[in-house]
């Protein structure tokens, strides 16, 4: 009995020892399939912190937000997006280089500088059937090749709203709203007009309003007042409703306050006293993040500390003018009609905070060749000019001009400390 128990000992070592040695060559091969990682057994965690942590980092939220200049269209863009042979329009080629810009954003908006009102349906139809300056009516494709490389919004309010009448610009929000593209600054309706503007992405609400200084001289429709918002050359009593639209905001609850505003002296490039009056007036409102155009050159960008009605402070962001995006405008003698930028705003929410923890801006150059006038990107293109071996000699001196000057041109104002990071300048903020 006692050696039968022996011998079952020495099995069950033996049994023992190559379980062992089986289980060692099976960690081993793990190991080098799938890396090396190890199983750590801990105390139990608590399953209330556990969830504090987890509800923490689900409330971080994040948001890339893009915005562009003045989308125009003159004759010799509508020409050369002709296609006689099929009697068509395109304007795709035109964004081929910018594209990436626009596209990688979470939402891209800017300001749409012509009216949608249909072919024949504008001031004039000289140029196969649409119009430009000073009546801009363009090919409404233009709408669609936007909306293919990113835009997701535009701001329809600028002294061009009116310029194929209260029919044209209602025939623009209408072809907006067929391609599911969203807008905001004109209205059809007066419950259109009266509507607050707020747009979620990734969990942030932005809150916009969109205003211009006025309409070209084409008077408001005395029967659809409600069709521009116009602050009609910067009377007050326009003024107190822009900024009345921005306390309805903030009032909504929104996390980031943002007004467009066409404003300004075109191609001057620093702010004039009405500028400078209507952003100290829309910050008072409740505004964070200020979106200018109109004077078709770029403006500095500001930083500002303001003092709440309850005595706390925020920063404040206001970039003046953003410039053409895409025009037939060019250079003239120091006027940079043919510099733009793209601005990128990166927005974290933390819990109800909302932050502008990102400030970039990219400048464009507008290109013209016999068969497309086209964007490009300034800083990418000046260090990577092999890929840019169509553009010829004139192109690179105003590249140049503009990757020495647009900088400069920014930081009037607010010098902040930047450094260029994938071709953009990067403004080091800081809550």
């Amino acid at each position: 009995m006692k050696t039968k128990a022996i011998i079952i000992l020495i099995e069950i070592s033996v049994l023992m020892v190559l379980a062992t040695f089986i289980c060692m060559i099976w960690t081993k091969e793990d190991q080098e399939a799938h890396g090396n990682y190890e199983v750590a057994w801990c105390e139990p965690v608590s399953m209330e912190a556990m969830s504090e942590d987890m509800r923490a980092d689900v409330s971080v939220k994040h948001v890339t937000m893009t915005a562009i200049g003045d989308i125009m269209m003159h004759q010799w863009q509508i020409t050369r997006g002709y296609d006689a042979s099929t009697d068509t329009f395109d304007y795709a080629e035109s964004f081929t280089y910018i594209e990436p810009y626009l596209s990688e954003a979470d939402f891209t908006f800017g300001n749409l500088e012509t009216t949608f009102a249909g072919r024949y349906n504008g001031s004039n139809s000289d140029i196969h059937g649409y119009a430009c300056y000073p009546m801009f009516n363009a090919p409404e494709v233009l709408g669609n090749n936007m909306q293919d490389v990113g835009v997701d919004f535009v701001a329809t309010a600028n002294n061009h709203s009116l310029d194929s009448g209260y029919d044209g610009l209602c025939a623009t929000l209408d072809y907006l709203d067929s391609i599911g593209m969203d807008h905001v600054g004109t209205a059809r309706t007066p419950e259109e007009q009266q509507e607050l503007c707020i747009v979620e992405v990734n969990g942030i609400t932005f809150g916009f309003s969109c205003y211009t200084y006025a309409t070209n001289g084409i008077p408001v429709p005395s029967g659809a007042p409600y069709c521009v918002n116009t602050l009609e050359l910067y009377e007050e009593q326009y003024i107190d409703a822009m900024c009345e639209e921005v306390r309805a905001l903030d009032a909504a609850g929104v996390d980031v306050v943002m007004p467009i505003i066409h404003f300004g002296t075109e191609y001057r490039e620093m702010p004039d006293s009405w500028q400078e009056m209507c952003v100290d007036r829309l910050f008072a409102a409740g505004a964070d993040v200020i979106v200018g155009g109109h004077p078709h050159v770029v403006e500095p960008m500001e930083i500002r500390q303001i003092t709440n009605p309850d005595g706390t402070t925020k920063t404040g962001y206001v970039i003046y003018s953003l410039g053409n995006f895409i025009s037939s405008q060019r250079y003239e003698t120091g006027v940079m009609k043919d510099i733009g930028l793209v601005m990128d705003m990166e927005f974290e929410k933390k819990g109800d905070t909302t932050t502008l923890v990102g400030w970039r801006f990219a400048p464009t150059y507008v290109y013209w060749k016999d068969d497309v006038i086209g964007v490009v990107p300034v800083v990418e293109a000046y260090q990577n000019r092999e890929a840019y071996s169509f553009l010829e000699e004139k192109d690179w001196v105003r590249i140049e001009d503009s990757y020495n000057k647009t900088i400069q041109t920014l930081t009037k104002i607010t010098d902040c400390p930047y450094e260029i990071v994938d071709y953009e300048y990067n403004f080091q903020i800081s809550e």
